[in-house]
């Protein structure tokens, strides 16, 4: 045991300094995490319990994307530049083909500095100001694959694909899942992404009222690959609780 806290009895912190490789508690009192704290007066390695965990935090991510203002936990934060980080690293191509194969969208990209522009046949204009909103969710979406491929962590997409079409956020979430090593987790209205295809009914869960139950519970037909998992959920397969 490194670290353990109760929440529920008011008792105090207990951490493992030697294992930590500290020598004196972190401050509980800033608000942040006690990792981070941390991690601003020491230097931990990757192979340590600490430098595991911290590696794991830094590259997961909850992200909500809104009409007009998404909202980040994690590594693609508000202050986050995903042009910047594709331009630098040379990602343009990919990301060009990543929008060709995915959103179905065939545009020729280049840059100016850290902006990435869109080149047309009177001139290029700015990528940012010209896209639609779901062009920019795709820009931060890929450059969040792109740092995190081989790395463990976990990914929370709320509604994501609000402003996707159901083909696109299917792709999205096909890639995703194809190029991260990551735990995903995606929460959606869009009963066209219950599918067969790319997700198993043991990985489809139904939330209703607080309760999470995944497909497989709610049914006492055996699912195989064939069946229309969509088809399922419209016509009332998985209203019901089985014993």
């Amino acid at each position: 045991m490194i670290y353990s806290y109760d929440l529920t009895d008011g008792s105090e912190p207990f951490f493992d300094l030697g294992l930590m490789g500290v020598r004196e508690p972190p401050n509980m009192g800033t608000g942040q995490s006690v990792i981070l704290e941390m991690s601003r007066t020491h230097s931990f390695k990757p192979d340590e319990p600490i430098g595991v965990v911290q590696s794991f935090a830094n590259h997961s991510l909850y992200y909500m994307a809104m009409w007009m203002k998404d909202t980040h936990i994690g590594m693609i934060d508000e202050e986050d530049d995903a042009e910047g980080y594709l331009v630098s690293n040379g990602l343009l191509e990919p990301f060009n083909a990543f929008l060709r194969e995915v959103c179905s969208m065939d545009i020729q990209l280049s840059h100016d500095g850290n902006r990435i522009t869109v080149v047309r046949e009177k001139g290029v204009i700015p990528f940012r100001t010209s896209v639609s909103r779901g062009t920019m969710i795709m820009c931060r979406l890929f450059s969040w694959v792109s740092r995190c491929k081989d790395r463990d962590a976990l990914i929370y997409f709320d509604d994501f694909d609000d402003m996707f079409h159901y083909r696109t956020a299917e792709n999205a979430i096909r890639t995703i899942i194809a190029n991260s090593k990551a735990q995903c987790i995606f929460v959606t209205h869009n009963t066209g992404l219950a599918s067969n295809d790319f997700l198993r009914p043991d990985c489809c869960f139904i939330m209703d009222q607080g309760d999470l139950m995944s497909f497989a519970s709610l049914t006492d037909k055996d699912i195989r690959r064939g069946h229309n998992l969509e088809k399922m959920l419209r016509e009332g397969e998985f209203d019901r609780h089985v014993d």
